[in-house]
């Protein structure tokens, strides 16, 4: 049987309900409903998880775990709400794309797939679903669970991007927030300009880290910094990136310069630049005051020195990003200048050492700094019997070995093996290309092999 029809039901009301992450109120109902509905039962925490228990009567019972919050990014100029807004979804091909924003497959698909198996009338195990609040931020929702939610020891995590590939062990993180505050001096502006950078590709802080995209506030501290080595640049306003774990895609500054300086002056400074990544203009002045040249280069210099990208690949398998770092957000924000510096690494030394480096550049400009948000990476287990049912299936049905690997991201795996020390886990999921950016899409014929799969596997440990 295909399981697309169901499926695309069941995406299509997740999709129609807001839940950027930390407003999961409505999904979090839409849960609650759709589970009532079926007769199962539900339990919530303080922090807003919610477990939907479905007894079928085993001996075994199964946690499948998703996050019900999504990453909010949209396209420049794209008239999206998405504190109300649906997403609006094409398909092409094989492939399922939101108009102008992300998709939310990530982890929307997620989600789906488990209401379709555990409503399908089949043999299975006990199921507990699991739907965290603000993965997307820190995996706040896993970190504040609560130990009495489930009694499952096996737990499938269905947060994995590519179909035919198990995930058994991830990267743990932290954040470290850079904050000072300025004294803003008023100026006569004969002239001020804003300098945009948009419409870069992003994608996600761990798993497209190591592809080189470029970061537009770091574009945008390099090209300030080009300008004031010929005009001094006074900072009025300056701001870009949206999540911890999103390689900012877009950034934007507005200052003056000393002097009758025009935008043709500006702009063949920034001629060694790629005239189609940034937007020059003029801007009116607000009336907010500016910051001084000397607090501005400081600003620019802090900008262009907190690491961005891999820091280092694993000594043991060269392929794989060991320890990275994201210059995730900037802004001014009540006279103080603000910056989220999100690491990963599977290398607790290494972790420490970049973390230190950041704070570095925090101290040499005067900067207080607060690193926290941490979360634990999950150490691999590849002979559990999870993992080698899922791999003996996977071969039954569609005749060759899946790919069993670890990644660079986060995973709530690894917040919930903490707390569930016995828990055997695996993570998995159809394919999603581009997550956490417009350009997300979502593979078909990869829902229906996970759909079939877990159906399969379900029966195998009813």
């Amino acid at each position: 049987m295909s399981y697309l029809k169901e499926f695309m039901e069941i995406f299509g009301e997740i999709s129609r309900i807001p839940r950027c992450s930390g407003n999961e109120k409505m999904i979090a109902e839409w849960i609650m409903k759709r589970a009532h509905d079926n007769g199962f039962e539900t339990k919530t925490d303080k922090t807003g998880n919610i477990c939907v228990k479905i007894d079928t009567g085993s001996n075994n019972t199964v946690v499948i775990q998703n996050h019900m919050d999504m990453v909010c990014e949209k396209e420049s100029g794209a008239r999206h709400d998405f504190s109300k807004d649906p997403i609006k979804m094409t398909i092409k091909d094989d492939w399922l794309k939101a108009e102008g924003t992300t998709l939310g497959a990530d982890n929307g698909a997620g989600m789906a797939l488990a209401f379709l198996l555990s409503e399908e009338k089949s043999p299975k195990p006990n199921l507990e679903l699991l739907f965290t609040v603000d993965e997307e931020r820190g995996l706040v929702g896993a970190s504040g669970l609560e130990e009495d939610m489930l009694t499952g020891s096996t737990l499938i995590n269905l947060d994995t991007e590519t179909e035919g590939e198990f995930i058994i062990g991830c990267a743990g993180g932290r954040d470290t927030l850079i904050n000072k505050k300025y004294d803003f001096i008023n100026l006569d502006a004969a002239e001020m300009f804003k300098l945009e950078i948009k419409g870069l590709e992003g994608g996600h802080s761990g798993l497209d880290i190591h592809k080189g995209r470029p970061n537009a506030i770091k574009m945008l501290g390099e090209m300030l910094g080009a300008v004031n080595k010929n005009y001094p640049v006074y900072i009025s306003d300056i701001n870009g990136g949206t999540a911890h774990n999103a390689i900012p895609r877009s950034a934007f500054a507005e200052f003056m310069v000393e002097g009758e300086i025009t935008r043709k002056n500006i702009e063949d400074t920034l001629a060694e630049f790629d005239t189609g990544l940034f937007d020059l203009k003029t801007a009116k002045n607000s009336g907010s005051g500016f910051l001084t040249q000397d607090d501005s280069v400081q600003i620019v210099s802090m900008i262009n020195e907190i690491p961005h990208g891999v820091y280092s690949y694993d000594s043991k398998m060269p392929d794989k990003v060991e320890t990275s770092s994201n210059l995730a957000t900037i802004k001014i924000e009540n006279s103080s200048f603000m910056s989220l510096v999100s690491q990963r690494s599977s290398n607790p030394s290494n972790l420490n050492d970049l973390t230190a480096l950041i704070e570095g550049c925090a101290l040499k400009a005067g900067a207080e700094y607060e690193t926290g948000n941490e979360y634990p990476g999950w150490l691999p287990e590849p002979d559990s019997e999870i993992v080698s049912i899922f791999k003996n299936t996977y071969s039954e049905i569609f005749g060759k070995a899946p790919k069993v690997d670890v990644v660079h991201a986060g995973l709530e795996c690894g917040v919930i093996g903490e707390k569930f020390e016995n828990m055997e886990m695996i993570s998995l999921g159809p394919t999603i290309i581009d997550a956490h950016s417009p350009a997300e899409r979502l593979s078909l014929s990869s829902v229906e092999k996970v759909a079939r799969l877990l159906k399969r596997v379900f029966e195998k440990i009813a």
